[in-house]
């Protein structure tokens, strides 16, 4: 049997449990007739699937599904299998807590309707919960592929998975009522009547990014799908996406931040009016504990040294496991482009050649900026964490996205969503010459570009069909067939197989097992 990776980065040990066969028993199996008596108890249970998000999806084990494609010209020996597709390493993570989300949420639903209350604040609870499910199931889609699909249903049986397709299916259906029945963000209110203040409050403009990514999703990976769940039609869903993009963008609630700068020193912290949707860290900071150590919520916790990190120096980006080299930098950020010294601490001068020796050439990543130190031990002034939110959507992504959209549809406007962008950050409007006249590879590097190293970019090859070309190790040899079988994805977890004969592992990682 090949070797199997378990990545044990931000508190795995907190995910693994010795829950039932398929890991999706409830935490508590206690009948619940009378756990929801009142609209008090409804928020108590949504607000644990709420933080069983916020903890063990959001930020737990976010690194090991991006840094398969997050942009680096070099990377440790020690992290390159996971990059290349080698079959020496088996790719794994436990999913148990996603369907704690997923069985949480099934628990409260059927009591919502119970309780005396008004049909708007019903349409509330009933919005958040949908909202919820079909962000587990995308989050699950793109990390495992196949899985386990529970819909209202409590399960403690021994269950086969679903395609991905039929997953996603059910999360678009999700998502949609989402939409539906849950308000704009500032019309949200909590059970007190207080206005809602954080992003992380579902509201329609979160339902409906969601809903687009969700219908690109499926659209981009019809190539992956089995043969026999192919029998879709994808343009139907660039145009869903597209029309939730565009519901987003025409909103007065959203507005690009001035300019690159402010996206760093206020979008990527948290609760600007360019982001759409996040997962609040920092009220719950100290709540978080050990999950937040090490700021790996965020990809900077694996390439931002200095001058962010207390006691570092020039010379500290080059013992990094992820760089990036400074030369790329300005080949990627040409002339006034903003980003070029917003996302870099000072590219220009500290990229001269006669301080190679300590900076080794590489770029000082410069995106998050606010940190949390220890404030007693052993560790006391060290980096202890950033803080800021997980940021999962801002409106640059959905203009992009919505480019994206538009060019698959071979709509002209796709080039207007390109140069919106572009205006922001003082880069070139788009011009036909540029890689050879293709412009949605162009709609692709500027997503690139827009949102370096903020956790899209494996699932933007994915989408795009373009492994082959940026991916690396085996991803560059891999064939259609490859992909079918399951190579995006981790394999099934083992503790899944546990009393569980209906269970099967990931076609394409079970040959090396």
């Amino acid at each position: 049997m090949k070797h199997i990776l378990g990545f044990i980065g931000l508190s795995l040990f907190f995910l693994i449990s010795c829950a039932d066969q398929l890991d999706l028993k409830p935490e508590n199996s206690l009948t619940f007739n009378n756990a929801f008596e009142n609209e008090k108890d409804i928020v108590a249970g949504i607000n644990r699937v709420e933080e069983i998000i916020r903890g063990n999806i959001s930020i737990a084990n976010y690194t090991p599904t991006v840094e398969r494609g997050c942009y680096a010209d070099e990377v440790s020996a020690s992290r390159a299998l996971v990059r290349e597709l080698s079959s020496a390493t088996i790719p794994q993570l436990p999913w148990n807590t996603h369907y704690q989300a997923i069985n949480q949420a099934n628990i409260v639903l059927p009591y919502v309707d119970q309780i005396p209350m008004a049909k708007e604040r019903k349409d509330w609870y009933k919005g958040r919960i949908a909202f919820y499910k079909a962000l587990v199931y995308f989050d699950m889609i793109r990390r495992w592929g196949d899985c386990v699909l529970i819909k209202e249903e409590i399960v403690i049986d021994p269950m086969a998975k679903s395609s991905w397709v039929e997953i996603a299916d059910y999360a678009l259906e999700q998502a949609k009522l989402a939409a539906k029945l849950l308000p704009p963000f500032d019309k949200a209110v909590d059970e007190n009547g207080n206005t809602m203040k954080f992003k992380s409050t579902p509201c329609q403009g979160a339902a409906n990014a969601l809903l687009a990514h969700l219908a690109a999703w499926k659209a981009g990976g019809k190539y992956f799908a089995q043969p026999q769940d192919q029998n879709y039609n994808e343009n139907e869903l660039w145009e869903l996406a597209e029309d939730a993009c565009t519901e987003i963008i025409k909103s007065p609630l959203y507005r690009l931040a001035n300019d690159p700068e402010e996206v760093c020193t206020s979008v990527l912290v948290g609760n600007s009016s360019e982001s759409i949707y996040e997962t609040e860290i920092r009220t719950y900071f100290s709540e978080l504990g050990m999950l937040v150590e090490g700021g790996y919520f965020v990809l900077g916790g694996m390439y931002e040294t200095y001058p962010v990190k207390p006691g570092s120096s020039l010379a500290s980006v080059q013992y990094s496991d992820f760089k990036i080299k400074a030369s790329s930098m300005k080949k990627m950020f040409p002339g006034d482009d903003l980003r070029r010294q917003a996302y870099f601490y000072k590219l220009d001068s500290l990229s001269h050649d006669s301080l190679d020796y300590k900076t080794g050439g590489y770029a000082y990543v410069y995106k998050w900026r606010p940190i949390v130190t220890y404030t007693e031990g052993w560790n006391i002034g060290k980096f202890k964490s950033f803080h800021v939110n997980r940021i999962w959507w801002r409106l640059s992504d959905i203009i992009l996205l919505r480019a994206e959209c538009r060019a698959r549809l071979n709509k002209p406007e796709a080039i207007d969503d390109l140069n919106s962008v572009r205006e922001r950050a003082h880069a070139p409007a788009y011009s036909a010459s540029e890689y050879n006249g293709d412009l949605r590879y162009a709609i692709f590097k500027e997503r690139e570009k827009e949102l370096l190293l903020e956790g899209h970019r494996y699932f933007d090859i994915i989408r795009n069909g373009y492994a082959n070309l940026e991916l690396e190790g085996g991803f560059r040899t891999a064939t259609q067939q490859d992909f079918i079988d399951g190579a995006f994805f981790f394999c099934t977890p083992l503790e899944a197989f546990t009393r569980n004969p209906l269970m099967r592992q990931n076609t394409y990682w079970f040959k090396f097992m």
